[in-house]
């Protein structure tokens, strides 16, 4: 996590709540997987290249408010998860 933007994940808390900050990073997950899937349907077409500029923008949102998730359910236990993924992952590669 970013520690960088900590001030404002406090602030959006204090502001929305933590329910509604699972919302809005549920609602831009959802927008990252649409622009993906019209990416696939319409690679190659005249709309790949707005569609790129759109999912730049989706995967920062997603970013974001993963990164609010982080804050919300534990920075250091999240990270300790990822490593251990991380670790299995290559594990399992190397058989």
């Amino acid at each position: 996590m970013d520690l960088k933007y900590q001030k404002y994940y406090d602030e959006f808390i204090k502001i929305n709540g933590v329910e509604k900050e699972i919302i809005l990073c549920i609602e831009e997950m959802s927008e990252l997987t649409k622009a993906l899937s019209k990416f696939l349907r319409y690679k190659g077409s005249e709309k790949e290249n707005t569609i790129k500029d759109n999912i730049v923008e989706e995967i920062a949102d997603v970013l974001n408010t993963c990164e609010q998730m982080q804050n919300i359910f534990g920075v250091d236990k999240v990270n300790a998860v990822r490593e251990q993924k991380l670790k299995r992952y290559f594990e399992k590669s190397d058989k």
